[in-house]
């Protein structure tokens, strides 16, 4: 399975119409990632989705994975952004509102842009930047431990990257499911996610380790 770990953007845009341009390839890919899937879609297609040559389009990106790797990488940073506010109202939230606000973004970015679930299950793998990754580990941990400040950093960080896993595997389950489908996994992970927390966040849970 191929993977990417770099910016593949071949032309930083300078000008408002470049970048406007960059914007329109990312777009038009986005949508035909949701309508025809990954490996369906085509460079050409890509271009003539957007309006613009093929060879415009190769001014950008040396190919069909480079554009998935800066939609995901544009994707990763807009989740966190929804995620950030919610890190900061941890301390005053039960767990079952924190798994519920939780969850509640992410199903909404991903509502917003689909294309997210479809690159989640390409047969390509992103290596997302190191930094970038233990920055939202440390952010959720950071959370933890203003909701609980017994909690050692050890026991903080480790009940991030679980917590982070549970929602990973919900989305897989919510690409997969149906409208009806889709409401069931998200109600079932809430609960999920609340009993995890509940269980390694509770002052007694962590005198109990």
């Amino acid at each position: 399975m191929p993977s990417i770990s770099s910016n593949p953007v071949r032309v930083a845009p300078q000008q408002e119409r470049s970048t406007r341009r960059l914007a329109g390839f990312l777009d038009a890919a986005a949508e035909l990632f949701v309508e025809v899937g990954y490996e369906a879609a085509t460079m050409t297609a890509v271009a003539e989705r957007s309006g613009s040559s093929i060879g415009a389009l190769y001014n950008y990106f040396p190919d069909k994975q480079s554009i998935a790797f800066t939609l995901v990488n544009q994707y990763s940073q807009e989740i966190e952004a929804h995620w950030k506010p919610l890190m900061e109202q941890a301390e005053i939230l039960t767990h079952a509102e924190f798994a519920d606000l939780f969850i509640e973004r992410i199903t909404q970015f991903v509502r917003e842009r689909p294309a997210y679930l479809s690159l989640l299950v390409a047969p390509i793998r992103f290596r997302r930047d190191p930094a970038a990754r233990k920055a939202t580990r440390i952010a959720i941990a950071n959370a933890f431990q203003a909701k609980n400040p017994s909690l050692s950093r050890e026991q903080s960080l480790l009940a991030a990257n679980v917590s982070l896993q549970i929602v990973r595997g919900m989305m897989t389950l919510y690409g997969e499911a149906d409208s009806k489908g889709k409401v069931l996994v998200v109600s079932e992970f809430k609960k999920l996610l609340t009993l995890y927390l509940r269980g390694v966040l509770s002052e007694d849970a962590v005198l109990a380790k």
